[in-house]
Formats: structure tokens, sequence, C-alpha cells
């Protein structure tokens, strides 16, 4: 067991695991009793983007009219929803999975959050350029 302890590439290696289990686990924590963090930012694309959505509890969006605004956001929530679940890292691998075996159009997690856009549910995002608590709702004229 000594030789364990005095090898510096097990013990990194060992390390390395405990930081990535800590993390995903808080960030789960997190995600399961808070809400996702609005960045509404200009981006070359429509809908959601940034490495950092798949990790971290944030979403970013372009800032469009209210209606595409609001389907959007609900999509991109049953995203986190989804990771908060399944934890950041297992929702990262099933997604990468579903993507590599059945494309974006088929693939399990894109169809679920497509369904749930127009199922009416209201919840509340941190909006980041406003600084406050927001309110989503399904748009309405």
């Amino acid at each position: 067991m000594d030789a364990l302890y005095h090898n510096p590439i097990l013990t990194v290696f060992l390390s390395l695991v405990a930081i990535l289990i800590i993390g995903n686990s808080g960030l789960q924590l997190y995600m399961l009793n808070a809400p996702p963090v609005v960045i509404e930012k200009e981006f070359a694309h429509n809908g959601a983007a940034g490495c950092l959505h798949w990790a971290l509890p944030i979403i970013y969006i372009n800032p469009t009219d209210p209606p595409t605004t609001s389907r959007v956001l609900r999509h991109e929530y049953q995203h986190y929803m989804q990771k908060a679940i399944l934890s950041p890292l297992v929702f990262n691998i099933a997604y990468c999975l579903e993507d590599a075996l059945h494309g974006y159009d088929g693939n399990w997690f894109e169809l679920d959050a497509y369904r749930a856009e127009g199922d009416g549910l209201e919840f509340k995002v941190f909006d980041w350029n406003l600084k406050g608590m927001m309110e989503v709702r399904p748009w309405t004229k």
C-alpha cells in the first residue's frame, strides 16, 4: 500500500479523478436547486451557443424577438434539467453518444427539448444582463 502513495503519477491521476467527481457533483447539486444563468449575447447564428453551456449552469442566447426568446429559453431549460438529473458529466457523455449514433435530428435529448418548447411551463432564470431574476412564460399575443 505504501508503494501506491509514493507513486506520483497514480497520486496525480487519482487526485484529478477526485476533483472531477467533486466538481461534477457540486454542479449537479447547484443545478438541482438553483435557476440557470442566462446571458444574452450576439452570436453568428441563432439559438444557444458556447462550450461553457455544456458544463456550467449557463444558457447563452442571441437577443431576438420575445416569442423566439421564450421558445429558445424553454428548449435550453429542458437541457438544463436533463443535465441536473443526469449530472453534467453523464449528460455530456450520453449526449455525445446519442449524437454519434443518431445524429442531431435523431438525438433523444434534442427531441425531448423540442417537444418541451410548447408545453407551457413557467420557470425562473437569473438574467445576467439585467442582474436579476426573470420569469419565463410561454409567449402569447
